[in-house]
């Protein structure tokens, strides 16, 4: 799956995506820690198919995945 990296994130990346390959958004956000150094140490969400999700949701592959930093302001 394409997974999309945005502001801080994609720049400790060096990328604005990676292809990768996650059952599930908790498997995703270890792989990301594996491979963007200093990701772990950041707050960050996941949206799913554009919907920012909390919890352990399966991925079957197809979905449109984002990496977002923190957002500021009102």
């Amino acid at each position: 799956m394409n997974v999309l990296l945005f502001g801080l994130i994609a720049e400790k990346a060096g990328a604005h995506s990676m292809v990768m390959e996650a059952s599930s958004t908790a498997e995703l956000r270890v792989m990301l820690a594996s491979r963007i150094n200093g990701l772990d140490k950041l707050s960050y969400a996941i949206a799913v198919d554009r919907q920012v999700v909390k919890d352990d949701v399966p991925l079957m592959g197809a979905e449109e995945i984002a990496v977002l930093p923190p957002f500021a302001g009102g």
